[in-house]
């Protein structure tokens, strides 16, 4: 009994490879993939195009490229590859090799990837008894993006696919869109980008080479930085760095560390500002964080040599030789109020000081 029903289920198998063997050759006869599959030649063929947006694996500032992983669907109706299901043993679903059969030559018109076949996973596709064809396919797309650093890393970025055919026109291929938005039902989430939107538009483009329209299926996907590691890599250490270089002006002149301490600061920020410039892309528009470090740099440098001046009116006080008239006026009654300061003022006490100061050293 169990060696019957082996026999009976290895027929059944074997009759099912049949059928679908026979089917296949009745498409594939006379089938040529080179020609377009409609009943008017003078009608377009629909073909129905979506992206679902997978994960976004980087976004290159530098050489202004986002690089996407996505599956793409296609889908229109052959008329060549229909058939009655009654007539191959209830067949109406078959698979065949995307090669076998014509295919639109959809594209990336802003692709930046030279080794973009191979990074393109073709697959099988699905054709049904009514003659609709789905072609499912997977792949790691470059595409040039313009980015803008200006409130970097606080920027909202806005990166755009255009899908298009290369050699069919608006009379011949028409694309509509599988849906209004794009796809992100099995979208992953990015580590340093939040995704805000992924939406769609169709537009129709004439180019000087020809007269026809073409119709495109633009996608435009919105992303937000998250800044919280800038913020503690880049605009708190300047900050900080701010504030020590303030602390110039309260180090004692005895000390001699005035020049150090500004320096170092000075040093430091360049160092940061040098990581800016690596990161980012040289554009038109200066991000607002450079600018930051450049006023900070140049507020340091001004600080730095303000200490040299401090020193040197410090040092000929201490060697004896008078303070000019003018810059005990400009520090003493006009800078002094101004940071809760107060001094002698009056000239016969400070000039009596002075000469005591100096007897002192002649002695």
């Amino acid at each position: 009994m169990k060696l019957f029903l082996i026999v009976v289920i290895l027929l059944r198998e074997c009759q099912g490879d049949e059928n679908e063997a026979r089917l296949m050759r009745h498409l594939m006869t006379n089938y040529d993939a080179a020609v377009r599959p409609v009943e008017n030649s003078s009608l377009p063929l629909t073909v129905i195009f979506g992206i679902s947006l997978h994960h976004i694996i980087d976004v290159d500032e530098k050489n202004q490229i986002l690089t996407t992983n996505c599956w793409i669907t296609q889908a229109w109706i052959d008329h060549h590859l229909r058939w009655n299901a009654s007539d191959f043993a209830g067949i109406k679903v078959i698979r065949i090799p995307y090669t076998r059969v014509w295919r639109p030559d959809l594209i990336l018109y802003n692709n930046a990837d030279p080794q973009f076949q191979s990074s393109v996973i073709n697959t099988n596709v699905i054709v049904s008894s009514s003659g609709e064809v789905l072609w499912l396919s997977h792949g790691i797309y470059r595409s040039s993006c313009d980015i803008n650093v200006e409130y970097f890393p606080f920027d909202l970025q806005s990166c755009h696919m255009k899908w298009a055919s290369w050699t069919y026109d608006g009379y011949q291929v028409e694309l509509a869109k599988q849906t209004e938005e794009g796809d992100v039902s099995n979208y992953q989430a990015n580590g340093e980008f939040d995704l805000i939107s992924f939406s769609s538009v169709k537009h129709i483009e004439f180019y000087s080479c020809c007269p026809e329209p073409y119709p495109d299926i633009t996608y435009t996907i919105k992303l937000k930085r998250r800044p919280l590691f800038y913020v503690f890599n880049l605009i708190l250490p300047c900050i900080l760095i701010n504030g020590i270089a303030l602390l110039v002006f309260y180090v004692p002149s005895e000390s001699g560390e005035k020049v150090t301490l500004g320096i170092s600061a000075l040093l430091s920020m360049t160092v940061f500002l040098m990581t800016i410039r690596e990161t980012l892309p040289p554009t038109e528009k200066t991000p607002l964080i450079s600018m930051y470090y450049g006023v900070s740099i140049c507020l340091v440098s001004f600080a730095s040599g303000l200490s040299v001046v401090t020193l040197n009116i410090y040092h000929r006080g201490v060697r004896g030789s008078a303070v000019p008239k003018i810059i005990r006026t400009v520090v003493l009654d006009k800078l002094a109020p101004l940071v809760f300061m107060r001094f002698e003022t009056n000239n016969r006490h400070r000039n009596s000081q002075i000469q005591v100061s100096e007897k002192c050293w002649s002695n």
